[in-house]
């Protein structure tokens, strides 16, 4: 448990340190590279100073310069810097709008153009699924969550459509992403950080299609590649 606790305020330094950096790169570039810099490095050494090592397939499938639209399974906070080091695009989240309150982390998040949802407000959360839709048309990949919270079973739980509304505005290609390993690094509702092996596969890039059935066809492919 004393491991666990050195492990949490070492994190929480972390994140407050390039928090800061990524923001303060912002008066010097505008478009991000800082920002992309800052958050890879830190999200490496989160993971390093967790004792969470990665198995990753599929980058090569990517186009670093492409805009995609990543959709992933939900396990545990620790899905979030497992895809920004797996992923070699400059990836923007849907957060949920409570973690902007965060010192430094949650301004971060607000300043570097990551996007928060309400979800209490269905009118409020629907029009950051249509920044999100625009800021990927202008140019940004985006990632989301579409079960909407992490898994309490460690199952995949059924897709929320309305996460799915960026995908039909901004037509980008989609990329189908299965994370494996992270719910026993850091389950819900636990502070109890375990090292381990994460597994991260990345599909092959999907067009996007008016298919009622497309949806499925994403999450099922994300249920196949997946190792509980």
């Amino acid at each position: 448990m004393i491991i666990s606790f050195v492990r949490i305020v070492s994190i929480s330094v972390i994140s407050a340190v390039f928090s800061s950096l990524s923001i303060i790169s912002l008066l010097f570039n505008r478009h991000g590279k800082g920002v992309k810099f800052f958050t890879k490095t830190a999200a490496k050494l989160v993971l390093y100073t967790s004792g969470v090592k990665s198995e990753i397939t599929g980058t090569e499938l990517l186009n670093p310069n492409e805009r995609y639209l990543f959709i992933s399974n939900h396990q545990s906070y620790y899905d979030i810097p497992v895809l920004i080091d797996s992923i070699p695009n400059d990836i923007r989240f849907v957060y949920k709008k409570s973690l902007t309150w965060i010192p430094f982390f949650g301004w971060f998040l607000y300043l570097t153009g990551y996007i928060p949802i309400n979800r209490k407000n269905a009118r409020l959360a629907l029009t950051s699924l249509h920044k999100a839709a625009k800021s990927l048309v202008n140019g940004r990949c985006i990632a989301i969550f579409p079960e909407g919270t992490r898994s309490n079973d460690g199952n995949i739980h059924d897709f929320k459509k309305g996460m799915f509304i960026i995908a039909k505005e901004a037509k980008q290609k989609i990329v189908p992403v299965t994370i494996s390993g992270t719910r026993k690094i850091l389950p819900k509702k636990s502070l109890r950080i375990r090292p381990g092996k994460v597994k991260v596969t990345i599909s092959t890039p999907l067009d996007y299609k008016e298919d009622k059935n497309f949806l499925e066809e994403i999450r099922t492919i994300i249920i196949n590649n997946f190792q509980n």
